[in-house]
């Protein structure tokens, strides 16, 4: 890096550190902050070069004549390791509560269009770990294929819950954020996505899940947002309920694959079932490099298969 590059760094530092009541571009706390006429910086503890990148790709990959992006120039972190990410100024206004049925038809239509843009391995753009509501932070979880995603989300699973079938889902674009604080509206009424983070090739259902997890959270906008995008096939529809309820038993029964957090069954046995139990059947899968745990659930004992990385 050379000089004039670290005295800008440093310079945007200080502009969030302490900036002018002007110069605050969010709503949403002092998280975007204008820092000149061309560009604006979005910075704090949870801003990463994994959704500079995916910005960045996102930028590349769609037709800007149908959605901005803010294109991004630079990535850095402070001294605490909170990001900062450089990136183009795009005047426009965030309406939130989004309700009005035209308005919400063309965030649809940008989904539409989003579901053409299409790639063969599951993912964020960037091609690191999978971030969003559907994924635990806990995990690092990247997949080379859609049979691995299937068989992991099929892990988070009780017996009695219905099976995951991904088989013949096309990977498209999915911004996995859809919600008005995200979206800055221009005056000739075009629309610029935001916050990147989460995005990736997934099926299109991922999208529709988010958006009926969060139902009603940002009032009726995703509700009208599900009956104005282009509806799900049959097959597609069938996964609904597997999805939901592997996202129910993450937020349930967290995991983690950090090596000091379960040293064998017994431990996973105390964190999901400190009753005692009448019996507990472990199998080391040497090659996968992975515990699984078979162990009945109170008071209805399905089996529930859970994996984590020692």
């Amino acid at each position: 890096m050379t000089p004039l590059e670290d005295f800008q760094r440093a310079s945007v530092i200080a502009s969030c550190a302490d900036p002018l009541p002007s110069n605050i571009v969010s709503q949403y706390g002092k998280r975007i902050i204008r820092i000149s006429d061309h560009q604006v910086v979005k910075w704090g503890p949870d801003v990463t070069r994994v959704e500079f990148e995916n910005q960045r790709l996102a930028y590349e990959l769609v037709d800007s004549r149908i959605v901005r992006i803010p294109r991004v120039c630079d990535f850095f972190c402070d001294e605490r390791g909170w990001g900062y990410i450089v990136m183009e100024f795009i005047d426009g206004k965030v309406i939130d509560p989004l309700e009005d049925v035209s308005a919400i038809q063309r965030v649809a239509s940008v989904l539409n269009y989003f579901a053409t843009l299409r790639y063969d391995v599951p993912g964020s753009l960037y091609g690191s770990a999978c971030r969003g509501l559907l994924f635990p932070e806990t995990e690092d979880l990247v997949f080379d294929s859609l049979d691995g995603m299937e068989k992991w989300f099929n892990s988070r699973l009780f017996a009695h819950n219905p099976k995951l079938t991904l088989r013949g889902c096309e990977l498209v674009l999915c911004h996995l954020d859809i919600a008005p604080r995200n979206i800055l509206w221009q005056e000739d009424g075009s629309l610029c996505l935001i916050d990147w983070a989460s995005a990736g090739f997934y099926p299109r259902l991922f999208e529709f899940c988010v958006q009926w997890i969060i139902d009603g959270k940002d009032g009726s906008f995703n509700s009208l947002l599900l009956k104005s995008m282009d509806p799900l096939s049959g097959q597609e529809m069938a996964q609904k309920e597997p999805i939901l309820c592997a996202w129910r038993n993450i937020q349930k029964y967290p995991l983690t694959n950090r090596q000091d957090y379960v040293k064998d069954y017994r431990d996973f046995r105390q964190i999901l079932f400190p009753c005692p139990l009448i019996q507990c059947r472990n199998t080391h899968q040497i090659g996968m490099n992975k515990l699984t745990v078979n162990a009945p659930h109170r008071p209805d004992p399905p089996l529930l298969i859970l994996q984590a990385r020692l």
